[in-house]
């Protein structure tokens, strides 16, 4: 089920064909769901009524916020206001976005939940453990790769991705990018270390029978405060990577042109349209 509020914010703040996904989370949401357990013509039925139920609170509620927020990361841009503290700030902004929406639909998802029935739970469970060894395949072949060859790749991935906000780098931006190559470190064994941890509460909370207040309270607590099951060094890693993150971020705007800048602040005012055209 946490699964089904990650695709849901994933979706509604994407900005890789966001219109697209927000008109048709319906179908999207069901196609993705798919994988992991099949309703019951009544389950799709309650569903569909709480998607309903929460797109007109997103709409109403949470888009103004994104657009306020796109609209102070321009201002600061253009001023050049955007430092440490107000990389920090934004990052806590986005963060709470996410926060409030699994808050706000966790109880919905608890009400579905004790309603699956044992043949949906097992077969669940086993998607979710398939979907582990397929990313633990996949962090094993990446592991094989050599060191060369994986910091070229990130290189490369880097690049592409800062080019699509600021355009054309400059050759001294290329070389900052490759000089973080070693900045930042791979939480992939310890993400999903954390995974199958949070997993196997989640199976304990629905291996009892009792589907009442406890059930509630247990698999509440469990969507909206999943990060309890981090370990202190996933904790640590993370934080490491966030304050290479602000440097990094920061060093490549304080590199950028005046040119780079005005299409950096274009690219955000096409999130602006995409979040007012959605808000209506």
């Amino acid at each position: 089920m946490k699964k089904i509020v990650i695709l849901l914010c994933v979706l509604m703040i994407s900005a890789c064909s966001t219109r697209f996904a927000y008109n048709n989370i319906d179908w999207l949401v069901y196609w993705y769901l798919d994988d992991y357990v099949e309703l019951s013509s009544k389950q799709e039925d309650q569903f569909d009524e709480m998607l309903a139920k929460w797109m007109q609170w997103h709409k109403a509620q949470e888009l103004p916020k994104y657009k306020q927020q796109l609209q102070d990361i321009i201002k600061e841009v253009e001023q050049d206001q955007l430092d440490p503290s107000k990389f920090v700030a934004h990052r806590e902004r986005a963060r709470s976005h996410w926060e409030r929406a699994r808050s706000y639909v966790a109880p919905d998802i608890v009400t579905l939940a004790k309603t699956l029935d044992e043949e949906q739970i097992e077969y669940f469970f086993n998607a979710l453990e398939k979907q582990n060894k397929e990313d633990e395949e996949e962090i094993f072949e990446n592991k094989e790769r050599s060191d060369e060859k994986r910091k070229e790749r990130w290189i490369k991935r880097n690049q592409k991705n800062v080019k699509g906000w600021i355009g054309k780098l400059q050759p001294e931006q290329k070389e900052f990018i490759e000089t973080y190559t070693e900045r930042f470190e791979s939480t992939s064994v310890l993400w999903l270390e954390y995974r199958r941890e949070y997993q196997r509460a989640l199976k304990a909370v629905f291996d009892n029978p009792e589907r009442g207040a406890k059930f509630e309270a247990a698999l509440l607590e469990l969507i909206i405060n999943p990060e309890q099951y981090r370990s202190e060094a996933f904790n640590q890693i993370t934080q490491s990577n966030i304050e290479a993150s602000s440097e990094y971020f920061l060093g490549l705007l304080a590199l950028s042109s005046n040119k780079q800048k005005e299409k950096l602040v274009d690219e955000i005012n096409d999130l602006i349209e995409d979040v007012e055209y959605l808000a209506k």
